[in-house]
């Protein structure tokens, strides 16, 4: 399931970035319209580590988010976000990610899951293509990790 996940993360990296990538805060820079000589215009993007660690919803479920600031609007953009739970030493998807592709200054996304029965670690994976002008990708962002109670 996991080697699933980063495949289709790939795809969707290869398929949206393909020309840049930049780790850190993002930088992107928009060329006038018809290639004249004039101001450019800078964007820059990043993780919010700000976020909370993965928190329960009720007796059986697990919430995660993943938010990224961004200084101005974004012409394309894939946020994604996966709960994780760390089982047997390694950190596992929980459920389904969830992908957004809001462009707004503020992107955030929020994944829900069960919780597995006993206690156990979470953790919120993030990932983020973004365009405008130039593509680019932020580096792979994981929250503070949790132990909940299934």
């Amino acid at each position: 399931m996991k080697a699933l996940h980063k495949l289709r993360t790939a795809a969707v990296a290869a398929a949206l970035v393909g020309l840049a990538s930049l780790g850190g805060t993002a930088n992107a820079t928009e060329s006038p319209q018809g290639g004249e000589p004039g101001p450019q215009h800078h964007v820059t993007c990043g993780w919010d580590e700000s976020v909370p660690a993965p928190y329960s919803v009720g007796t059986d479920v697990v919430r995660g988010m993943v938010r990224v600031k961004c200084s101005d609007r974004l012409d394309k953009a894939n946020t994604q976000a996966q709960v994780q739970v760390l089982d047997g030493g390694q950190w596992w998807d929980r459920g389904e990610e969830v992908i957004s592709h809001n462009t707004q200054k503020v992107i955030q996304v929020n994944d829900d899951t069960t919780k597995l029965p006993g206690v156990y670690l979470y953790r919120t994976e993030g990932t983020h293509f973004g365009q405008h002008g130039n593509i680019w990708s932020l580096p792979t962002f994981y929250s503070r990790t949790q132990y909940l109670t299934g």
